[in-house]
C-alpha cells in the first residue's frame, strides 16, 4: 500500500508541476520578486548576498516603498527574508549547468518555475496531514488538488514571493508535530523545528505562528495526560525525555542565529532586518480597515479570491466537533496571521493577486474540506471495492470517516456523533464545496493567464495616488459599491479587451507593427501531451488504491521514471522555447548584444555598471549563460550619483576592478541628467564607446593599472595654424597592457592660451611600423567640455582609454596623443621638432593568462 501513495504523491506532484510550468509567465511582475532574484543571483553566482544589481530601487516614490537598505559601505541589501532566495540557489545552479554548456535557456526565466516546485510539495505535504489526521488516501489526493488548483495558492506558485515557501514551512511544522504526537519518534520533531527554521528565516514575524504552533502541541500533549508508550521512548534517562524538544529547538535557534549573522553581515546589526519602520513602514493601519480588506472587500478579499473556502468555513464546525484541538489551532493561526497583516501599513501586499499574505494559511483553510470530502471519496472507493469484490478479490480497507488511525473508542464515539450532525448536511456540503472549487478553479484559471498587473494599473487611474503622500495611498475597489471593479472581474475585462496582448502565458504574446500573435507550439503539444498523460497515471492510481491488495511491484519502475519524465520534459520544452519573448530581447540584437560581446573577453578583474533600469530582466536572464566568468554587477538609475551611498559603491569599484563595462539605454553620450556616465569621465579612462540600438556600451579603464607609477615628464608643445598652444607636461600609463583590455592614460596638459578652437584628442597604439592598432578620439573631459572653454595657463588632465586588440600579438608597443582642430579641416597641432604628435612612451603586450 504504500509503494501506492508513493506513487500518488509522485503524480500528483508531477501533475502540478506540469500545470504550474504551463500556466508560468516566465516574468516578473512587481519588484518584489526581482528583490528576492538578486539575492539568488548573487549568491549562486559569486557567493554574495547584496542586492546591488538593482540599486536603482532604493529610490522610488517613498521610503516606504525601497526593496532594501544600504550597507555601511553603501551596497543594497534586500529587506526580504533570505530563506525563499537562499533555497532557490540549487534550483538556480541545476539550470545554469545546461547555460555552462551552451544550451540557450534563460536562467531568470527557469528560476522562476522554483515556486511550482514548493507549491506542488505542499500540495503533497497536505495529503500526508490528512492522512494523519485519519483520512483515505482518496481524500488527501482531492485535498491536494483542491489546494494546488483551487486557492491562490496555483498564481503564487508562477511568481517568485517568498508566500508559497511559508505555507509549505508552516505545514511542515504542523505535520512534524502532528506525526511525533502520534509515534513519539524524535525525528518528526526535528522535521517540525527545520519547517519553524525555514519559517522564521522566510518571514521574522512568523514567530508568532511558529510559538502558537509549539505552544498547542504543548498543550495538547498536556491535555491529552498520555504516558510516554515505551515503544515511543525506551529507557528512562533524561536525553531520551529531553530529545524531542532539543530536536525541535535546534533547527529554530539554528535558523536564528544565521538570521542574526546575515543582518549583522549586511547592516553591522544582527536585529537590523532593511524594513524601515522610521520612514512609515510597521503595523501602523486601523484593524478593522485591514480586516475588511482582507476578508470581505472586492479588492482583495479571500472570500472574492478564493471562493472554495467559503465552503472551508461551512465544513469547520463539523471537522472542529471531530478534530478539535486541530480546528482550534487552524483557528487561532488564522486569527494571528490576519491580525497582524491586516495592522500592516501595506496589508494590500502592492501589486499583487489577491491577500498575498494569507497564502501562507491556504493548505490550512483546505484541510477542514476533509470532512467533506471523505465520505464522498470512500462512497466511491466502496462501488470500486463491491465491483472488485464481485469478481472474487478482497476489498482494501482505507481510513474513513467512520475509523481513524489508532482511534480510541472514546474517540470513535466522538466520530459518530459528528457524523450523526453532519449527515443531514452532507449532501448540501457536498454540492457546495463542488460548485464554488469550480468557481475558485476558474478564477485562478484566470489569473494565472492574463496578467494581472495590467488591470492594477487601469485602477490606478480610476483610484488616483496622491503622489505628495504616498504612504497614505488608499488601495482602490475596498467598498462594496466597487464590486465589479475587483481584480477577479477586472481579468475577465482584460480577456475582452484583448487575451493576447494581456496574455500571462509564457508560450502565448503578441508582438510586431501590426500585432501578430505568437504561440509556442511545441510547448502546447509536449505540454497537453504531458497533462495527459499525468491525468491517466492519476486515474490509475484511484483504480488501484481502491483495488484489492495487490503485490508491491504491481507498480513498475518505469512508471515511476514516466511519471518523473513527464514535468522534466515540458519544463525543459519550456524553458527552450520561452527565451524568445520580446521581453527578453532579440539575439545577437540590442542589449542581448551587448552581453555577448561582454561575455567573449571578460576577465575577473572586471565589474558590470548599468543604467538600463528598464531593462534589468535582459542581463539576468542572458548573462550567467553568455559569460564562462561571473563578475558583479550594479544597476543604478540616470540620477544616482546624487546620492552619497552611489558615490562610496563608485569609488571603492575603481580601486578594485581594472575595467568597467557601463551600458545606458535609451540616453545620448553626455547627456547632463546621466550622472554616472559624468563621474566615470572625472575617474575613470574611456575606451570604447559603442551603439547597439538603443543601447550604449562603454569600456573603461581604471587606476588600479597606474598604481604605484610616477608621471613621466614630457613638456613638449603642440602648436595649431590658428595660433592655439598646449603644453603636454607628463603622463602615466602602464609599461605592460593586456590583449583585450584597455590601457588607462593620464595626459596633464596645459592650455597656454585662451582659444576659441574646439580641439580634440587623439590617442593611437601604434605597431613598430607606425601602423595605429587601436586609437581613441575624444573631446576634453571625456566630450563633457571643450576647448574654447577650458580656462588657460592652468594644469589640467586627461584621462583616456585604448583598447588593446585581443588577438593583438606580444611584443613591444608606442603610445602617442595629439590634438587635431576639426575646425581646420582636421589639421594636427604639431611640435616644434615638425611631429604632429607626442610620444607618451612605450608599452609590451602580454596575453591574458
Amino acid at each position: 500500500m504504500q509503494r501506492t501513495r508513493t506513487f500518488g504523491l509522485l503524480v500528483l506532484t508531477a501533475l502540478l508541476v506540469t500545470l504550474y510550468t504551463l500556466t508560468n509567465s516566465g516574468r516578473f511582475h512587481i519588484i518584489d520578486e526581482v528583490s528576492l532574484f538578486a539575492i539568488t543571483e548573487s549568491q549562486a553566482l559569486r557567493g554574495a548576498i547584496d542586492t546591488n544589481a538593482i540599486a536603482w530601487t532604493q529610490w522610488v516614490n517613498s521610503p516606504g516603498e525601497v526593496l532594501g537598505a544600504f550597507g555601511p559601505e553603501g551596497d543594497v541589501y534586500s529587506k526580504k527574508g533570505p530563506a525563499p532566495a537562499f533555497l532557490a540557489v540549487p534550483w538556480y545552479l541545476l539550470f545554469h549547468i545546461f547555460t555552462e554548456l551552451n544550451i540557450s535557456i534563460g536562467q531568470l526565466q527557469t528560476t522562476l518555475l522554483w515556486n511550482g516546485v514548493v507549491t506542488a510539495v505542499t500540495a503533497a505535504l497536505l495529503w500526508l496531514t490528512a492522512r494523519q489526521l485519519g483520512y483515505s488516501d482518496h481524500t488527501g489526493m482531492v485535498l491536494g488538488l483542491l489546494f494546488g488548483l483551487a486557492t491562490i495558492a496555483w498564481p503564487y506558485a508562477n511568481q517568485f514571493f517568498g508566500e508559497p515557501l511559508s505555507a509549505l514551512s508552516l505545514l511542515t511544522l504542523f505535520y512534524g508535530l502532528l506525526t511525533w504526537r502520534r509515534s513519539g519518534d524524535w525525528w518528526w520533531m526535528a522535521l517540525a523545528g527545520v519547517g519553524a527554521g525555514v519559517a522564521l528565516a522566510t518571514v521574522a514575524a512568523h514567530a508568532v505562528l511558529i510559538l502558537i504552533l509549539i505552544g498547542w502541541a504543548a498543550v495538547d500533549r498536556w491535555v491529552q495526560r498520555r504516558p510516554v508508550r515505551r515503544e515511543e521512548m525506551p529507557g528512562n534517562n533524561l536525553f531520551q525525555r529531553l530529545a524531542p524538544a532539543a530536536a525541535l529547538a535546534a533547527p529554530i535557534l539554528l535558523a536564528a542565529a544565521l538570521l542574526m549573522l546575515y543582518n549583522f553581515v549586511r547592516f553591522g546589526n544582527p536585529f537590523d532586518t532593511g524594513y524601515h519602520f522610521d520612514a512609515g513602514e510597521g503595523f501602523t493601519n486601523p484593524l478593522l480597515s485591514g480586516l475588511w480588506g482582507l476578508l470581505l472587500s472586492p479588492y482583495r478579499g479571500v472570500f472574492w479570491h478564493t471562493p472554495l473556502f467559503i465552503a472551508s468555513l461551512a465544513a469547520f464546525v463539523p471537522f472542529a466537533q471531530r478534530h478539535r484541538s486541530e480546528a482550534t489551532l487552524i483557528a487561532l493561526l488564522s486569527a494571528a496571521l490576519v491580525t497582524m497583516y491586516s495592522l500592516w501599513w501595506m496589508w494590500w501586499g502592492g501589486f499583487a493577486w489577491g491577500p498575498r499574505f494569507l497564502t501562507p494559511l491556504t493548505p490550512f483553510w483546505v484541510l477542514p474540506l476533509a470532512i467533506v470530502i471523505e465520505p464522498l471519496t470512500t462512497s466511491l472507493t466502496t462501488q470500486s471495492a463491491s465491483s472488485a469484490k464481485a469478481k472474487g478479490a478482497r476489498p482494501t480497507h482505507f481510513p474513513s470517516a467512520q475509523s481513524k488511525i489508532a482511534a480510541s473508542p472514546e474517540e470513535l464515539l466522538e466520530a459518530g456523533e459528528q457524523l450523526s450532525f453532519v449527515r443531514p448536511l452532507r449532501s448540501a456540503l457536498v454540492w457546495l464545496t463542488g460548485v464554488l472549487a469550480l468557481l475558485s478553479f476558474i478564477v485562478q484559471l484566470a489569473a494565472v493567464s492574463v496578467n494581472f498587473v495590467n488591470y492594477e494599473i487601469q485602477l490606478r487611474s480610476l483610484y488616483p495616488t496622491d503622489w505628495n503622500d504616498p504612504l497614505r495611498y488608499g488601495p482602490p475597489a475596498q467598498s462594496l459599491t466597487d464590486f465589479f471593479n475587483s481584480p477577479v472581474f477586472g481579468q475577465f475585462k482584460l480577456m475582452t479587451q484583448g487575451f493576447v496582448v494581456n496574455s500571462d502565458l509564457g508560450w502565448l504574446w503578441a508582438e510586431g507593427e501590426p500585432l501578430q500573435t505568437v504561440v509556442l507550439w511545441l510547448v502546447l503539444l509536449i505540454g497537453g501531451a504531458a497533462v495527459i498523460t499525468l491525468t491517466g497515471f492519476l486515474a490509475l492510481w484511484w483504480r488501484m488504491a481502491a483495488a484489492p491488495q495487490r503485490p508491491t511491484d504491481s507498480i513498475a519502475a518505469p512508471t515511476f521514471a514516466l511519471v518523473v519524465l513527464a514535468p522534466a520534459l515540458v519544463i525543459a520544452t519550456w524553458a527552450g522555447e520561452v527565451g524568445r519573448q520580446p521581453h527578453y530581447g532579440r539575439k545577437d540584437a540590442g542589449y542581448r548584444a551587448i552581453i555577448r560581446d561582454i561575455c567573449r573577453t571578460v576577465s575577473p578583474t572586471d565589474v558590470f555598471v548599468n543604467v538600463a533600469p528598464n531593462s534589468y530582466q535582459i542581463p539576468m536572464n542572458w548573462m550567467p549563460g553568455e559569460c564562462k566568468i561571473d563578475i558583479p554587477t550594479y544597476g543604478y538609475a540616470l540620477d544616482s550619483m546624487r546620492h552619497p551611498e552611489t558615490e562610496s559603491v563608485m569609488n571603492r569599484l575603481i580601486r578594485q576592478h581594472d575595467r568597467i563595462w557601463f551600458v545606458t539605454s535609451g540616453v545620448q553620450p553626455n547627456d547632463p541628467d546621466n550622472t554616472l556616465e559624468r563621474w566615470l569621465a572625472e575617474n575613470a579612462f574611456k575606451a570604447v564607446d559603442t551603439w547597439y540600438e538603443d543601447y550604449r556600451l562603454l569600456q573603461y579603464a581604471t587606476g588600479v593599472r597606474l598604481g604605484g607609477i610616477e608621471e613621466r615628464p614630457i613638456n613638449q608643445a603642440l602648436l595649431g595654424r590658428r595660433a592655439e598652444q598646449v603644453t603636454i607636461l607628463s603622463v602615466r600609463s602602464p609599461s605592460v597592457a593586456t590583449a583585450g583590455k584597455p590601457i588607462p592614460i593620464e595626459i596633464r596638459y596645459r592650455l597656454e592660451a585662451p582659444t576659441d578652437q574646439n580641439l580634440r584628442w587623439f590617442v593611437q597604439l601604434l605597431s613598430g611600423q607606425n601602423i595605429p592598432l587601436a586609437l581613441l578620439d575624444t573631446g576634453p573631459d571625456d566630450n563633457y567640455t571643450v576647448f574654447s572653454a577650458l580656462p588657460a595657463r592652468e594644469e589640467l588632465v586627461e584621462r583616456a582609454g585604448v583598447l588593446v586588440p585581443e588577438n593583438m600579438p606580444e611584443g613591444d608597443y608606442s603610445l602617442i596623443a595629439g590634438l587635431y582642430n576639426p575646425d581646420d579641416e582636421g589639421a594636427r597641432l604639431i611640435t616644434i621638432d615638425g611631429p604632429d604628435f607626442v610620444l607618451l612612451g612605450a608599452v609590451r603586450v602580454v596575453r591574458q593568462p
